[in-house]
């Protein structure tokens, strides 16, 4: 195909890249021994019906949820489990549920010492700061919702929301930076990840020093260009208005144009067919690029069904 087309780009699917990330993570042996505890618990809730209905009019809804993936069911359960903390003591400790007698059998046994175990619920709260800022990413990813302007934005914010809850103590977290940054570099840094960054005005001008000292950004845009783009006067038409979108000039310094891009339900490639109009041949190729999805999954559950 590339060779026939070589205006083509190949790219990773970011929510399979994505859930990869969140095995790895579930792979840490701390996080895998709550994920172990944490499912012994489920299954001995679920196991016998009268404790599941007993179980169900304490916290008033199921405690099993499921995601898109198994490590997105993994950290949905740890949640579920970290919400209802009050709800699960106030379970173990109650009178019915002891008289039911499964307390007395190995898995009530080990269900109950798992729930009234500070170090486990300390562990599951470790767990889910882990996988919750990758899961959200996971979410936004795994649709057919235009998102190319959006992967390498929201991953920074899923590394930046992790150090936060830890303090921004290095030692607490990296291990899980490190397994995050070997496979977003190997797979989600293409130049169209850098690009759809770089033309998001959402993420380009409150970071504008910073990507632009950069200079991989604005040269996967360069690449883009080159690759999509075979004319060469149509070529440096695109880079004097690249000029224009850095500098903000004629409308893209409206005021309106600068309220618009940081309204919450933000979409880019909407923004540049509103606003765009001082950089015509910049608005389609940014209109093009920022119109793409990231991940593949919903072509494939439209072809499984």
């Amino acid at each position: 195909m590339k060779a026939k087309r070589p205006s083509i780009f190949w790219n990773g699917c970011a929510a399979h890249c994505i859930d990869l990330m969140l095995e790895d993570i579930g792979k840490l042996g701390s996080v895998d021994k709550i994920i172990a505890q944490a499912r012994q618990v489920t299954v001995f809730l679920y196991a016998h019906t009268r404790v599941l209905a007993l179980m169900r009019k304490t916290l008033g809804k199921d405690l099993v949820r499921s995601g898109v993936t198994r490590f997105a069911t993994a950290y949905l359960n740890l949640k579920s489990l970290q919400d209802n903390k009050k709800e699960m003591l106030k379970l173990f400790r109650s009178d019915e549920l002891h008289e039911m007698g499964y307390l007395e059998k190995d898995k009530g046994k080990m269900a109950h010492k798992t729930v009234q175990s500070e170090a486990f619920w300390k562990g599951v709260g470790v767990a889910v700061n882990y996988f919750e800022p990758m899961a959200n990413v996971l979410r936004r990813m795994d649709s057919d919702v235009p998102a190319m302007g959006f992967l390498y934005g929201c991953m920074l914010d899923a590394k930046k929301e992790i150090a936060a809850s830890f303090d921004n103590d290095e030692s607490r977290f990296k291990c899980v930076i490190d397994i995050i940054d070997k496979r977003w570099d190997s797979k989600l840094k293409s130049p169209l990840h850098l690009a759809g960054y770089f033309l998001n005005p959402y993420y380009y001008y409150p970071n504008k020093v910073v990507i632009e000292r950069d200079g991989s950004f604005r040269a996967a845009v360069v690449h883009c260009i080159t690759r999509m783009i075979e004319d060469q006067k149509t070529q440096d038409e695109l880079i004097d208005e690249l000029d224009k979108y850095e500098a903000e000039e004629d409308s893209f310094g409206m005021d309106i144009v600068v309220r618009q891009r940081k309204r919450k339900n933000f979409s880019p490639a909407k923004w540049w067919l509103n606003y765009g109009t001082c950089a015509p041949l910049l608005k389609d190729l940014a209109m093009k690029i920022l119109s793409l999805t990231c991940s593949s999954s919903a072509c494939e559950r439209n072809w499984s069904a």
